[in-house]
């Protein structure tokens, strides 16, 4: 046993952006207390009503926390105060065993913009990722997908930005309205197969996603493509070529020249040329409706690193994949709500401990 009183310690620094969003922090086991501290802002005269430390504590519930913010309006003085809140607190995240969020209502769906119009969005976050279940004339979007959230306006509703970059980009959706939304942690077990929501016509094809992809420059990857969806010449690449819709197909499965993740686009760039491939289109509400599968990429090789985006040329030395999308990356995390995030720009120091041993016993 440790001669301290914390099994272990972890530590680390985050960054706010100028407009704050949620963070996750990876953990090596689940931590008994966690503290986040702003040292950036403490005691300066620009943080009144501020938020400088929050902690969590492990006979607290999920999304909980104490605080201590700081008030400067007594006699251009800063003082300190503690409180306490319920939710936009600390979510501990077991990735192979996530919480279940209940289903919530929707009234609208953009299929242009991918707002979806909802009177809740209490718990939400921008970045939380969620599902779309059974919406009345958009079912395509229902299901098997999973989004990431861009925008909330609260209470209101929030926005799937990545799926309406992918609407710029050519693919078509049509407007939904009743049905619900669920709050998912998407599990990170490997080899990761993502729903494609969208592929160009293009020398070098984009492949467009609904949430952030694992894929690095240089990944082999493979699709399975189902008729509906067009593009089957992309489908089953790794096999040589077939017959019946099946014939088109080249052997070898297509490499990653370059990654897109930003706030409001998930994408890779292959070194496949699918001008002459029937168009990808994804199949109406109705095609659904007695039940289909998506269209799906997923790893099928580490590969070599590519120069410059370049579909033939290696880097020099090669270069060895080591970030390819086959490891589990399942984890511990804690995600850091924006109750507690801290300040915009704010530089935040986090702190884990985990105790030797943990009593949970009530005393009657």
């Amino acid at each position: 046993m440790s001669q301290f009183p914390y099994a272990f310690y972890e530590c680390g620094t985050y960054t706010n952006p100028a407009s704050v969003v949620a963070q996750n922090v990876a953990l090596t086991d689940r931590p008994t207390k966690f503290r986040v501290t702003d040292i950036t802002d403490w005691g300066t005269a620009s943080t009144a009503f501020a938020a400088l430390t929050s902690e969590w504590f492990r006979p607290m519930a999920q999304g909980a926390y104490l605080q201590t913010g700081q008030i400067s309006a007594i006699a251009g003085s800063n003082y300190l105060y503690p409180s306490q809140g319920a939710t936009g607190g600390f979510t501990f995240i077991d990735q192979t065993h996530p919480p279940l969020f209940p289903k919530v209502a929707i009234t609208a769906i953009n299929g242009t913009t991918g707002v979806v119009s909802t009177a809740t969005t209490t718990g939400l976050s921008i970045g939380d990722t969620v599902r779309l279940i059974n919406v009345t004339g958009a079912l395509e979007l229902s299901g098997s997908n999973l989004y990431v959230i861009t925008a909330i306006s609260a209470g209101v509703s929030f926005t799937l930005g990545m799926l309406a970059s992918a609407v710029t980009a050519g693919l078509v959706i049509a407007n939904g309205t009743t049905g619900f939304y669920q709050k998912v942690y998407a599990s990170n077990f490997y080899p990761n197969g993502l729903p494609v929501m969208f592929i160009t016509q293009a020398s070098q094809a984009v492949v467009y996603f609904a949430r952030p992809n694992p894929y690095t420059p240089g990944e082999l990857v493979d699709f399975q493509i189902p008729v509906p969806y067009g593009m089957i010449q992309l489908s089953n690449l790794t096999r040589k070529a077939g017959s019946g819709p099946l014939a088109q197909n080249p052997a070898g499965a297509a490499r990653v020249l370059s990654v897109t993740n930003t706030a409001t686009q998930s994408s890779i760039t292959i070194d496949y040329n699918t001008t002459g491939f029937t168009p990808f289109v994804f199949p109406t509400s109705a095609a659904f409706a007695g039940g289909a599968s998506p269209a799906v990429c997923f790893p099928a090789g580490s590969g070599v690193v590519p120069f410059n985006g370049s579909p033939t040329i290696p880097l020099s030395p090669p270069g060895t994949n080591l970030l390819d999308a086959f490891d589990n990356r399942n984890q511990f995390v804690m995600n850091i709500g924006l109750s507690v995030v801290g300040a915009a720009s704010a530089v935040m120091f986090w702190e884990a401990w985990r105790a030797d041993h943990y009593n949970g016993v009530t005393n009657a």
